[in-house]
């Protein structure tokens, strides 16, 4: 049994599909909805710089005292205790002002040195290894008489806002894992009872009625279409049924005509075998027939001598000489007559009567042959029999000969031109607890397509010759039914075909 890979139920599959979209989705919500959280503290970051810088550059330009600017950064850190730093600076990177009065006048590093555009606000984190917390760098230009000359810079303590952020987050995400953990639980309990639970029971009835068992009428509430499945699971049920019911007909039919042309076939065959007895037998009563009148003519001449007184010692010895020969002669040909009978009889017994014997297999498939010559005798095709002679056999010597004789006329029918010569040779190895017959011919063979079909019923080649397309598929169920044996076949166009029929040996039951 080939090896299946475990696939997921279709449950788990839908409650899978519907989890991960449901988990997509809320990803994708988080997402925007972070953006929208980063974007809004954002623009309080630029409104409360934008306010911060509107008094510094009001108070730079009117004054240009740095002082004034630094009581104005004091002012700033004491109102909103999350301002942490501020600084003042030019485009040089001169801190100007800052909230920590040591820094003024130094020079700031040049990648630290940012100068926005007018109306522009940049708004950067501070990395965490840089500070203890959270915080973000606010820069707005300095403007002089409506030109930038430099950049305010206002560190800021956003911790609130990042709390605020990773709060909204968790409870984003909690509340996204219980609703995907909720409508998961909900659907596969729905799964359960409107999809899984039907179809199982639908799978229970079909193996019912694999089985072959009585199937109650399937009825399913859950859904319409679950309904739908089971009303029409129901006919498919009911027209099983009725087709079996047809076929199993149409089977016993079948039986009994195969019985039929099964019997027919051997009437066929033992009609022949009738037919090949009166020629075979005639030859031999008309040479015993021929020899014994010959004798009563020189046993009247003989006679005649001895009465006119005219017989000599030399017409004595001829005579007997004649009659010596005349007697071995007609009991020659009586033997073979007799013999002949037996074998036929025999051959016409095992065709008419299917009982198993023990016989000799070798002589056994020299009578089939002699009860064939009458036949072969038209055609310039000879038969060769290989067998070992104590080779014995256990089986349905009937079987056997119509075997035999179906693949030879097979041949003689198929495998060779009117005329043409040919040898057809019948091989038996023996083997332990079997035999293996091989029949061969080489005559014209066969293509792949017809010796895919040789044992099929009713095909033939030459159905408008007369041919049934039976004789082989006989051979095949007598191998295998009869014999219990098997027969394989094999042909190359050209160059003939082979037969090979295995047959298991049995021992014949003691009485």
């Amino acid at each position: 049994m080939p090896f299946l890979k475990k696939r997921l139920s279709l449950q788990k599959r839908i409650v899978f599909v519907v989890t991960a979209v449901t988990v997509s989705m809320l990803s994708t919500m988080l997402i925007f909805d972070t953006i929208s959280l980063n974007q809004s503290i954002r623009e309080a970051y630029v409104s409360q710089i934008s306010g911060m810088t509107i008094a510094i550059n009001g108070r730079y330009e009117e004054s240009r005292s740095v002082t004034d600017v630094q009581q104005i950064f004091d002012y700033i850190q004491y109102k909103n205790t999350r301002v942490l730093e501020m600084k003042l600076y030019d485009k040089q990177g001169i801190v100007l002002a800052a909230s920590n009065r040591s820094e003024v006048g130094n020079h700031m590093p040049l990648s630290m040195v940012v100068v926005p555009k007018q109306d522009q606000t940049i708004v950067d984190r501070v990395p965490m290894a840089e500070t203890d917390k959270p915080v973000v760098r606010l820069t707005a230009p300095l403007q002089e008489d409506g030109l930038v000359v430099g950049a305010v810079e206002v560190i800021f303590d956003s911790s609130e806002e990042a709390a605020l952020l990773t709060k909204r987050t968790k409870l984003i995400l909690i509340v996204g894992f219980s609703v995907a953990i909720v409508m998961s639980t909900l659907l596969w309990l729905i799964l359960r009872r409107i999809v899984i639970r039907p179809l199982s029971r639908l799978r229970e009835a079909a193996l019912i009625v694999k089985q072959g068992g009585d199937l109650p009428t399937l009825q399913f509430k859950a859904s319409p279409e679950i309904a739908e499945v089971s009303e029409a699971f129901n006919d498919m049920v009911k027209n099983l049924d009725e087709r079996y019911q047809e076929l199993q007909q149409v089977l016993k039919t079948l039986q009994v005509t195969q019985d039929h042309l099964v019997q027919s076939e051997k009437m066929g065959a033992l009609g022949n075998l009738v037919a090949g007895v009166s020629h075979e037998i005639n030859t031999p009563i008309g040479i015993g027939v021929t020899a014994i009148s010959y004798l009563d003519q020189k046993t009247k001449e003989f006679k005649s001598l001895y009465e006119t007184g005219k017989m000599k010692k030399s017409d004595l010895e001829q005579f007997l000489s004649i009659t010596q020969e005349t007697n071995a002669m007609v009991q020659a040909n009586l033997e073979r007559a007799s013999s002949l009978v037996r074998s036929f009889k025999q051959i016409s017994v095992d065709q008419s009567v299917e009982v198993k014997r023990t016989f000799h297999l070798k002589e056994y498939l020299e009578g089939i042959i002699s009860s064939l010559k009458p036949t072969l005798k038209k055609t310039r095709l000879r038969v060769d029999v290989y067998c070992d002679n104590e080779l014995m056999l256990y089986t349905y010597p009937g079987a056997l000969s119509q075997i035999i004789t179906n693949l030879v006329m097979n041949s003689l029918n198929h495998a060779y031109a009117l005329e043409e010569e040919g040898s057809l040779t019948i091989r038996v190895e023996d083997h332990r607890d079997y035999i293996i017959l091989s029949y061969t011919d080489d005559g014209k063979g066969m293509t792949q397509e017809v010796l895919d079909q040789i044992f099929d019923p009713f095909f033939t080649t030459s159905r408008g010759k007369g041919g049934t397309g039976l004789g082989m598929n006989i051979v095949y169920n007598l191998v295998t039914q009869s014999l219990n044996g098997t027969i394989d076949g094999s042909s190359t166009l050209g160059q003939g075909s082979l037969f090979t029929i295995t047959i298991p040996k049995e021992e014949e039951a003691v009485q």
